[in-house]
C-alpha cells in the first residue's frame, strides 16, 4: 500500500468536477393520528399527569417483587446497586463499573412475550426496570437446595480460581440458553466477549460451557422456580431468618423523571421544558459506561414505554424505531439475503459486548456521537455507510428526515430521533442482491462473467481494534458501491467511504467519493490513483489516547484496498486471495493430560476446589460483600490531576456543602507518619505540598454512602503551581542522566566484552516493554471500624503485616492493636502487596477521626490513577554467537521506569531471569532504575520475571531472524547442559538439564513439525495474511521450603465427631491453598 501511495503522489490527481450532493433534510409534519371513535376519544395528558404515571417502578427480582420510587432513588442508583445494597443479593459483582468486565451480569426479561437476556446491571438505572424479570445468580441455586448444573459444572471444571468473575460467567450462559436452548459449542464458544476472567483463562471456562451445547449433548435446565427462594429477599432459602442492614439511604437530589407511553406524550413533555433545562433521554444508558461524567442533568425522560420507538419493518427497505436495541437491529438484518444489511449487522455485532448490545439502542448509540464527535461509533459508520437516513421529532411534533451524517452536527436541542431508514431502492433503480463468498482477489487475467448487466450492491465494513471484541476502534471503515461486475467492475453510482477514527469532524471521503463514480476497479492505475486521493484526504487528530496518526493513516488506506480486494473477487490472483479474508474465530478445542500416582493419595489426586461451588453461586464472600455495620460511612478520595507540581490550595466548600458529606480528611488528620511505601522516599498517604503525579491522593471525603462521597469528590476544587516538566516514557526520561540510577549490583561472569568482540556474529538492539495493569477484578477496598483495642480492618491483601505496621505507624499506636481480617481476595497477581496500605492507613485515619467504622472502596478508575502497574522496562543489548551458532557472550543494560519514586524498581530481579535456559558463558547484565513522573510501578506477580524472560527471547528471536534460522532450532542449539553457570555466581546447574527432552516430548504431542511445514506453505502462498508457531522454554527456580521460613498452621481436632479445622496464615487468592 505504501509503494503505491507513493507512486500516487508522482502523478497529478484529477478530481472529477460533478459531485453527487448528500441528502437534503426534507421536513414533513407528524402524520395524523386516525380520528378515534367518541367513546374511545382521551384527553392529552399533561406533563404532569405524564410525570405522575412514571413515578415507580414494579419489578420481580428472583421471582420477588419489588417496587422502587423516584423519590427514594435517583436516575444514578444502577440495578447492580439495588441488588446488592438494596436487596443485599451480592453475587452479582461490581468491578470495572463501565459494562466492560461482565462481573454485574443478571438475566433479564423485560415483558412477558420478551426473550430472557444477559444484561450488565452496572449501567443499568434500577428507575427503568419497570415490568421486568429479573434473576441473579442466587436464583439458580445454592449450597442448602442444590447447585445449578452450570454452577456446578463450572467447578467441577476447574472454572475459577479467584471466583470474583464466576457469577457473571454463570449468568451469561444461563441467560444465553434461555434464549437460545439449541445453542452450538460454536455459539457458545464466542458469548464470554464481554465478561472477563483474569486468572483462570478461559480453557476450563469454555470447555464446562461447551457441554452444554445441543450439539454436544442434550442437557435439560432446571426450571429456578424449582429452587426455594425467601419469599422476603429473593436470595435463596437458608433455613432461618436474618435481617441485613440497607447500605442505601433516601437521595437528595434535584431531579425530575418522565415516562411517556407515545410520542404525543414525549412531544407534550418536550413542550413543557425550558430551554435552560438540561435533560436526558433514557434508554439502555450504557453511554454511561464510556461518558461517566456527563451532565448533571435536571430532567431524566425513560423512552423505553414509548411503542412507536420499537418497532421493525423489514421489506423493501428496513425501518427501525431509534429504541430499537442493537441485537434486535442485527436479528432482524441477518435473517434477510441482502448484502448490504447483512454487512450492517455483521459490523453492529463487532460493537462491545452481548450485555451492552442487549440493552444499548440504535438512538443511543448516534446520540453518543452527537454529543462526542471523536466517538467512533460503530452503529453511526455502518448505518451511514448504507446510506441510512433518520426521522427527527421537533417539541411541535414536526419531522425531518436527514441523513445520518448530519446527526454529529446537528441542533438537536428539544428533539427525537423517531426512526431510522435503510432505503436502497431510493439510491439506485436496480440491483441485485445476492451473498457472495469471501473469496475477493487482486486482478489477475482470469475474468468470472456475470450473467446481468445490472448493477449489484457491494457493502463490506471494518473495524481495527486492540482485541477481537469489546473494544472501540483505532479505526473503522466502511465501503459501499454499486458495481457493475461484468463491465470492468464498473462503479456506477457515487460510492459511500466512511471512516471513523480519523478526526471528529472526518465522516466521508469525498474527493475520493467522487473520483471513483464510473470508474472501473480492476483497472490498477485507478486504484493507485484513488489511493493518492485517499491519503491527501486523510487528515488525523494526534491526541493522547489515540494510536499514532501513521499508524491511523495506513490502516485507512489498507482496508480501503481490502474492499477492492472483496469486490473483484476470484478474478484476483492467489497470492493476495487472503487479503480480502476476516479472520474468523473457529471453534476452540482443547486437551488436558497429566500423570498422578494412585498410592499417593490424597498428595497429587485431582479434586475440585473447595470453594469452587460456592465461588459459581455467588455464596462466596468478599470484603465488598459484608453487611453493612451500624453507623458505617463511606470515603473515596480525593486525587490530583497535575503532575509534577506544587498543590496551591484545596477548596472543600462545595462538597461539604452537600448533603450527607460528613467530613474531608486529609494530611493534618494523620497523628503518626504520613507514610504507606517505606523506601529512600517516603510515599505520603495524602500529598502535602507536591503532586508527583496525576492521580495521588490529596484527601477523603466521608459521606453517607459511596456515591454521595465519590460525587462530593469531584467537587473538592485543587489549584496547582509551578510546574514542571512532565515525563512519561522511559526512553525520552533516559535523555536526562539526573534521572537514571544504579539499581543494585550488576551480575557478571567471565569477560562478555572479549567474547562478543570475537564472536562470528553479534547482534545489537533496543527492546522496550510497556506496563500492564494488574487487573484485579475485585479491585481496592478496606472497611475500618474502631474497636475496644484499637481497629478492625478489613481487607483484601497479600501482606497482612505489612498493612499492620503501616497503619499503626500513622496512628501512632502498636501493631497489636491493628486487627486484620482476611478471608479472599478477588484476584491480586502482586497489586495487592504493598498497594492496600495505602486505602487500610487512609481509611483508619477516617474511621479514627469520625469515630465510626468506614468503608472505602476504590473504583476501577480511580485505582489505574493512583497506583502503578507492572514496571515498563528498556533493554540495551549484544549477543554474539560463534561460527557453530553457540552463544558466547550477552551483555544488557537493563532500565526500569520507576516511576516517580525508585521504592520499587526491580530490575535488579530482572537480571536473574535474563539467563532463561540457555548456556551463556560469558554475561554481564547491569540494572538501572528510571524516574519518570507517573505513579511509582509495581511488580505484577514475580518481580523482574516477564521482564527478564522477554529480554533474552527477544534477543534470540532477533537473532534467528538476522542468520536466517528457525528460531526454535537456535534455541535448542543453545540449552543449558549440567555444570552451565547460573546467577548469583557461583551456582551452577547442578543435574541434567531437562528442557531438550520436554520439547521432544511437546513436539510429539502436538505434531509440532507438521504444523511447522503447513504455516510455512501456507505463508509462501499468501501475500497478506500470514500464520505463526512458536514455542518458547523458560526456566524458572522454585523453592520448595519456602526459602529456608517456616511457616505455621494450626489443627484443631473436635472431640465430639473427630473433625478438624485448619487455621493458617496463608492468603486464598484464588490458587486453592484451602483445598491444600
Amino acid at each position: 500500500v505504501s509503494k503505491m501511495y507513493l507512486a500516487a503522489k508522482k502523478n497529478p490527481i484529477l478530481v472529477p468536477n460533478s459531485v453527487v450532493s448528500n441528502l437534503q433534510p426534507t421536513v414533513k409534519p407528524l402524520p395524523p393520528k386516525p380520528t378515534p371513535k367518541a367513546e374511545n376519544v382521551k384527553k392529552a395528558r399533561s406533563p404532569a399527569e405524564v410525570k405522575s404515571d412514571g413515578q415507580t417502578a414494579t419489578f420481580l427480582l428472583n421471582g420477588v417483587q419489588k417496587v422502587v420510587s423516584v423519590g427514594e432513588f435517583s436516575p444514578s442508583m444502577s440495578l447492580a446497586q439495588y441488588i446488592r445494597e438494596v436487596a443485599l443479593l451480592t453475587g452479582t459483582k461490581v468491578s470495572c463499573n463501565e459494562g466492560g468486565c461482565g462481573a454485574c451480569i443478571v438475566t433479564v426479561k423485560k415483558s412477558k412475550d420478551d426473550n430472557p437476556r444477559s444484561l450488565n446491571s452496572c449501567l443499568c438505572p434500577v428507575l427503568i426496570c419497570d415490568g421486568w424479570e429479573i434473576t441473579t445468580v442466587e436464583g439458580l441455586g445454592n449450597k442448602q437446595d442444590g447447585y445449578h448444573p452450570i454452577q456446578a459444572k463450572l467447578a467441577e471444571e476447574g472454572g475459577s480460581q479467584c471466583g470474583y468473575c464466576s457469577p457473571g460467567m454463570v449468568m451469561q450462559l444461563y441467560s444465553w440458553l434461555q434464549e437460545h436452548p439449541n445453542a452450538t459449542k460454536l455459539e457458545i464458544d464466542n458469548i464470554l466477549d464481554g465478561n472477563i476472567c483474569r486468572c483462570t483463562g478461559y480453557r476450563p471456562i469454555l470447555d464446562a460451557f461447551k457441554s452444554f451445547a445441543a450439539d454436544n449433548h442434550d442437557f435439560e435446565m432446571p426450571d429456578i422456580e424449582d429452587l426455594k427462594l425467601c419469599k422476603k429477599s429473593g436470595q435463596p432459602c437458608q433455613g432461618t431468618c436474618k435481617e441485613r442492614s440497607s447500605c442505601h439511604s433516601k437521595v437528595d437530589e434535584d431531579f425530575q423523571w418522565f415516562t411517556p407511553t407515545n410520542l404525543e406524550e414525549l412531544k407534550i413533555v418536550l413542550q413543557g421544558l425550558s430551554d435552560d433545562i438540561k435533560y436526558r433521554f433514557v434508554s439502555g444508558n450504557t453511554a454511561t459506561g464510556v461518558y461517566k461524567h456527563d451532565g448533571p442533568f435536571d430532567v431524566f425522560i425513560n423512552v423505553n414505554k414509548i411503542t412507536e420507538l420499537h418497532t421493525i419493518t423489514v421489506g423493501e427497505d428496513v425501518s427501525f424505531g431509534a429504541n430499537v436495541k442493537i441485537t434486535d437491529a442485527i436479528n432482524a438484518l441477518e435473517t434477510t439475503d441482502n448484502e448490504v444489511w447483512r454487512g450492517v449487522a455483521h459490523h453492529m455485532r463487532q460493537i462491545a459486548s452481548y450485555g451492552i448490545r442487549n440493552q444499548g439502542s440504535l438512538a443511543g448509540n448516534l446520540m453518543m456521537k452527537h454529543f462526542h464527535n471523536d466517538f467512533p461509533s460503530d452503529v453511526f459508520l455502518s448505518l451511514e455507510t448504507a446510506g441510512a437516513v433518520a426521522e427527527i421529532m421537533s417539541k411541535s411534533g414536526v419531522v425531518e428526515t436527514v441523513s445520518i451524517s448530519t446527526l454529529p452536527t446537528m441542533d438537536m436541542d428539544h428533539k427525537i430521533i423517531t426512526k431510522i431508514k435503510i432505503a436502497l431502492s431510493s439510491q439506485a433503480k436496480r440491483t441485485i442482491n445476492k451473498r457472495k463468498e469471501l473469496n475477493s482477489l487482486w486482478t489477475s487475467k482470469v475474468h468470472t462473467p456475470y450473467s446481468s448487466a445490472a448493477g449489484e450492491w457491494k457493502y463490506r465494513s471494518y473495524k481495527i481494534m486492540p482485541r477481537s471484541s469489546n473494544a472501540h476502534a483505532y479505526v473503522n471503515a466502511g465501503f459501499m458501491a454499486l458495481v457493475d461486475m461484468a463491465a470492468g467492475f464498473k462503479i456506477l453510482n457515487r460510492p459511500r467511504i466512511v471512516f471513523g477514527g480519523i478526526s471528529s469532524k472526518f465522516i466521508h471521503a469525498t474527493s475520493t467519493e467522487n473520483f471513483l463514480e464510473g470508474k472501473n476497479m480492476n483497472d490498477h492505475d485507478i486504484f493507485v490513483e484513488a489511493l493518492g486521493i485517499l491519503a491527501e484526504e486523510l487528515v488525523l487528530d494526534d491526541e493522547p489516547g489515540l494510536a499514532t496518526p501513521v499508524y491511523r493513516k495506513q490502516l485507512a488506506l489498507g482496508l480501503f484496498y481490502k474492499f477492492f480486494l472483496y469486490v473483484l473477487g476470484d478474478s484476483c490472483t492467489e497470492e493476495v486471495r487472503s487479503g480480502s479474508y476476516e479472520i474468523e474465530r473457529s471453534l476452540t478445542s482443547s486437551q488436558q493430560e497429566w500423570e498422578t500416582d494412585e498410592s499417593q493419595w490424597p498428595i497429587s489426586k485431582p479434586v475440585e476446589k473447595y470453594e469452587g461451588k460456592i465461588q459459581c453461586s455467588g455464596e462466596a464472600e468478599y470484603v465488598g460483600d459484608l453487611p453493612v455495620k451500624s453507623g458505617e460511612l463511606h470515603a473515596a478520595f480525593v486525587l490530583s490531576t497535575v503532575a509534577n507540581c506544587e498543590i496551591g490550595a484545596v477548596d472543600t466548600s462545595e462538597a461539604l456543602a452537600m448533603s450527607g458529606v460528613h467530613t474531608y480528611v486529609d494530611a493534618k488528620d494523620i497523628p503518626g507518619a504520613n507514610e504507606w511505601k517505606y523506601g529512600a522516599e517516603p510515599e505520603p498517604i495524602f500529598s502535602t505540598g507536591r503532586s508527583e503525579y496525576a492521580g495521588q491522593a490529596i484527601g477523603l471525603i466521608v459521606a453517607d454512602t459511596q456515591e454521595i462521597a465519590i460525587a462530593a469528590a469531584r467537587k473538592v476544587k485543587v489549584s496547582y503551581q509551578n510546574q514542571g516538566t512532565v515525563v512519561t516514557d522511559i526512553e525520552k526520561a533516559m535523555e536526562d542522566s539526573s534521572r537514571v540510577a544504579p539499581a543494585g549490583y550488576a551480575m557478571s561472569y567471565g569477560d562478555a566484552n572479549a567474547a562478543i568482540s570475537n564472536a562470528d556474529v553479534v547482534v545489537t538492539g533496543r527492546f522496550k516493554m510497556g506496563s500492564q495493569y494488574h487487573f484485579y477484578m475485585e479491585t481496592h477496598v478496606c472497611i475500618a471500624t474502631p474497636s475496644d483495642d484499637g481497629f478492625d480492618l478489613e481487607l483484601p491483601t497479600q501482606d497482612m503485616a505489612t498493612v499492620a505496621d503501616v497503619v499503626s505507624k500513622a496512628l501512632n499506636t502498636s501493631s497489636n492493636s491493628v486487627n486484620i481480617a482476611v478471608k479472599r481476595l478477588g484476584g491480586a497477581y502482586g497489586g495487592k502487596i504493598t498497594l492496600p496500605t495505602a486505602v487500610a492507613s487512609a481509611a483508619t485515619i477516617a474511621a479514627n477521626k469520625v469515630r465510626k467504622p468506614v468503608r472505602l472502596w476504590v473504583n476501577m478508575e480511580d485505582t489505574m490513577c493512583m497506583f502503578g502497574k507492572r514496571t515498563p522496562y528498556l533493554f540495551d543489548y549484544e549477543i554474539g554467537f560463534d561460527a557453530e551458532r553457540k552463544i558466547v557472550g550477552v551483555k544488557g543494560d537493563i532500565y526500569c521506569d520507576a516511576g516517580w519514586t525508585y521504592n520499587s524498581v526491580d530490575s535488579f530481579f530482572a537480571q536473574f531471569f535474563g539467563q532463561s535456559c540457555y548456556h551463556i558463558p560469558n554475561l554481564s547484565f547491569t540494572p538501572y532504575g528510571v524516574k519518570t513522573t507517573t505513579q511509582a510501578h509495581t511488580a505484577t506477580r514475580a518481580p523482574g520475571m516477564v521482564n527478564g524472560h522477554a529480554m533474552l527471547e527477544y534477543m534470540i528471536q532477533q537473532s534467528a531472524a538476522e542468520m536466517g534460522i528457525e528460531p526454535l532450532q537456535l534455541r535448542e542449539n543453545n540449552l543449558m547442559f549440567e555444570g552451565s553457570p547460573l546467577l548469583p555466581i557461583p551456582m551452577v546447574l547442578d543435574g541434567p538439564c531437562p528442557i531438550g527432552d520436554m520439547i521432544e516430548k511437546v513436539k510429539q504431542s502436538g505434531g509440532y513439525d507438521q504444523r511447522r511445514q503447513d504455516v510455512d506453505l501456507y505463508n509462501k502462498s499468501n501475500k497478506w495474511k500470514k500464520r505463526g508457531l512458536s514455542m518458547v522454554p523458560m526456566r524458572y527456580g522454585h523453592f520448595f521450603k519456602g526459602f529456608g521460613i517456616k511457616y505455621h498452621c494450626l489443627i484443631s481436632v473436635f472431640a465430639g465427631d473427630g473433625t478438624i479445622s485448619v487455621t493458617h496464615a496463608g492468603i486464598e487468592m484464588g490458587q486453592g491453598i484451602n483445598t491444600k
